[in-house]
């Protein structure tokens, strides 16, 4: 499923939550959290963080995506979660 994400499809979830979520502040700073997605931009603007409670990841630049899952399950539900997201809003 990883095979699954790219840039673009990345950017427009990220700005589906950051549209429709509420603010919050976290670690990394004031974001929006959406349906379970939490969301964060880099101080400098080119990384962009994705975070379920289980599975964060970046996407930085050149489009270029890192995850911490812990497991393939883990990094599916978190994909399936993004695609709910972009399909509902």
């Amino acid at each position: 499923m990883q095979n699954e994400l790219d840039g673009k499809f990345l950017l427009t979830v990220f700005g589906k939550v950051e549209q429709h979520g509420q603010p919050i502040k976290n670690e990394l700073g004031a974001g929006f959290t959406l349906d379970g997605m939490t969301v964060n931009s880099g101080f400098d603007g080119y990384e962009v963080y994705f975070n379920d409670g289980k599975v964060q990841l970046t996407l930085g630049f050149h489009n270029k995506w890192h995850s911490d899952a812990k497991s393939e399950k883990d990094m599916d539900d978190f994909i399936t979660q993004l695609k709910k997201i972009n399909e509902k809003y």
